[in-house]
């Protein structure tokens, strides 16, 4: 056994001396990255952080290189040179109708029409419809309403069947940044009584398909891919599963996620596909193998029409910053293209409590370094290293497709590093400990008040103070009944007169009797005080030994104002002056008789005390 407690010894005596730099640790670093932790958490639920982390999403999307255009696409513009050539403004049913005559020619797999026709333009609307309602491969546009009698929604072009129609609407974030798309959704209701036009696209009772998913459907109808719905609701096409973006996705908080949206994941910056004009369309300019089999978008590319959206890669630029809404919508069309053919990943999102784990692991980091480095040159550079380190990181994950926290850690690691540098200078400039030691002052004088008051309160109810209350309740008894027997004993005893003795003197005794006992009672007093000093040098005075001394004083003090109040009050005789020495000398044997059990107990107090803690001091 004994070798087994020497080996024990032998192992946790090197650990002992590992335990107080871990409570150190523990109380400076992990205390105060659980603090900074919950506050970002909770800066995140509020939504506080929802702006800063989308920034961070934009730079992430501007960091990652353009990849190449899609092929199975092409962008047909109308640019404001067109308009210009072509001396109309907007452009008329008629050359719409000639433009979608010339593409259909050219075999194009699917044609997309993002110019709204609700109204007739110019000369041509019965071609138009004609067109429309003939051809198979064309998609029409609407807008969706937003519930208000001010915007009702515009209907799709006429002629055309509501399988072939998708609405043009995007899911606009603050600051009117399109990060999101609608694949489906159902029109919300116009909330009022007012008289509107009921068409397709403010419909409640039915669910439309954007206008980027009806052309992707169209496209992949000829590879035998169709939609599904999974048991959870979610879309399928093929082997590709889309899911519905939720509210705690990525960092979103306060976000409208009506409908089923998914985050855009950007293909290029300028080039999604190829590009010509519409007058080269007209012209016939273009290689018919950019149109045959291919998904041919026809739309705005001027800035006459106010057709553009902010993106991500608008921050910073001067010129350019918007994105015209035909090549918005081909972004979509080769995001969903390339997840279903090229097996491109789409977006994907870490759980909430893995995001904790993210941020506290950055929170603890931070701390740690901040702990260990003193130097401040040496603490900086590492901690702009690790903040390089915490942004690649999330870059690299971000370009596999996953959308982590990036903005929300970097501040965990900064805020918990500088904090604890913070505590450390306080406490190491004095002001800590100064602090401390007044809360630690002002605490033990509430500790020592209320140590006096428990030990003034275990005096009062002691059974000595309570023995020496009924005595002096007795000592007052007594005297009152030899006060009132005063009177029929000094019928028995005669009365002795001197013969000197006149009434003016027969007053002067009683008062002169009076004087020379108070002078006796304070004789008696001081040689008290001399002897409780000389015992005080030698023993120490507890807080009860104070109180009964006090108690005693009090009495005698009372004892002598009654005497001192009769003389004021009733006449004096001789007998009752004799009657109040006899009270006297009585009181004067029950004080020494107290005064003796006092010292009594204060003797044992002290031995007591001496025994239990030699060197204890007087409170």
């Amino acid at each position: 056994m004994s070798n087994i407690f020497n080996q024990i010894r032998s192992v946790t005596t090197p650990l002992s001396k590992f335990y107080k730099p871990s409570v150190t640790f523990a109380r400076s670093v992990l205390i105060a990255s659980a603090a900074v932790t919950l506050s970002l958490i909770g800066a995140r639920q509020l939504g506080i952080l929802e702006s800063v982390e989308l920034a961070a999403y934009d730079q992430m999307v501007r960091w990652r290189p353009d990849e190449s255009p899609d092929s199975r696409l092409l962008i047909v513009g109308i640019t404001e040179s067109d308009i210009q050539r072509l001396k109309q403004w907007p452009i008329s049913d008629r050359k719409i109708t000639e433009i979608l005559q010339k593409l259909d020619k050219l075999q194009p797999r699917v044609i997309g029409l993002d110019v709204l026709r609700d109204v007739p333009q110019g000369a041509g609307r019965d071609e138009l419809t004609k067109f429309l309602r003939r051809s198979d491969r064309t998609i029409g546009v609407c807008l969706v309403t937003d519930g208000t009698v001010d915007s009702p929604g515009t209907p799709p072009p006429p002629g055309i069947p509501k399988e072939r129609i998708g609405f043009a609407d995007f899911g606009v974030d603050p600051g009117g940044i399109v990060r999101r798309a609608l694949l489906f959704m159902k029109p919300p209701a116009i909330e009022t009584n007012y008289p509107t036009e009921k068409h397709l696209c403010n419909d409640n009772s039915q669910v439309l398909f954007s206008f980027n998913l009806q052309l992707v459907l169209r496209y992949l109808q000829a590879q035998k891919i169709y939609p599904k719905l999974a048991k959870d609701q979610s879309l399928w096409l093929g082997q590709k599963q889309f899911k519905k973006l939720e509210p705690n996705d990525g960092e979103y908080t306060n976000v409208d996620l009506r409908g089923y949206q998914i985050l855009i994941n950007y293909r290029s910056r300028s080039k999604v596909a190829n590009q010509v004009k519409l007058t080269d369309v007209l012209e016939g300019k273009i290689n018919p193998k950019l149109v045959k089999d291919k998904i041919v978008l026809i739309g705005y590319t001027t800035e006459t029409v106010k057709d553009f959206f902010y993106t991500p890669y608008s921050a910073g630029k001067d010129k350019n910053q918007f994105m015209p809404g035909i090549v918005t919508h081909a972004q979509v069309v080769s995001q969903i293209l390339s997840a279903v053919l090229d097996d491109r990943p789409l977006f994907w999102f870490w759980p909430e409590w893995l995001e904790i784990l993210w941020i506290s692991g950055w929170s603890i980091v931070g701390g740690t370094l901040a702990w260990r480095i003193t130097h401040p040159t040496r603490l900086i550079l590492t901690f702009v290293a690790m903040l390089g380190v915490c942004c690649i990181t999330s870059l690299g994950i971000f370009w596999l497709g996953g959308w982590v926290p990036m903005a929300t850690p970097a501040l965990a690691l900064v805020v918990t590093g500088g904090s604890i540098v913070l505590a450390d200078r306080f406490n190491k400039s004095g002001y800590g400990k100064a602090i401390t030691d007044r809360v630690k002052q002002v605490f033990k004088i509430e500790i020592d008040q209320a140590q006096k008051d428990e030990q003034v309160a275990e005096i009062t109810q002691s059974q000595f103070f309570k023995e020496l209350q009924q005595k002096k309740d007795r000592l007052r008894g007594s005297k009152k009944e030899l006060s009132a027997q005063a009177p029929s004993a000094s019928a028995e005893i005669p009365k002795i007169i001197p013969v000197s003795a006149t009434p003016q003197n027969a007053e002067s005794q009683p008062q002169d009797y009076l004087a020379h006992l108070k002078q006796k009672s304070q004789k008696h007093k001081q040689r008290g005080a001399r002897s409780e000093a000389e015992q005080e040098s030698q023993t120490p005075v507890t807080v009860e030994e104070k109180g009964l001394d006090g108690a005693m004083e009090t009495q005698t003090d009372e004892e002598l104002s009654d005497l001192s109040a009769q003389p004021s009050q009733t006449p004096v005789t001789v007998e009752q002056t004799l009657l109040d020495g006899a009270i006297e000398t009585q009181a004067d044997e029950e004080l020494s008789d107290l005064q003796a059990k006092a010292r009594q107990m204060r003797q044992r107090k002290a031995a007591k005390n001496r025994l239990k803690n030699p060197t204890n001091q007087d409170y």
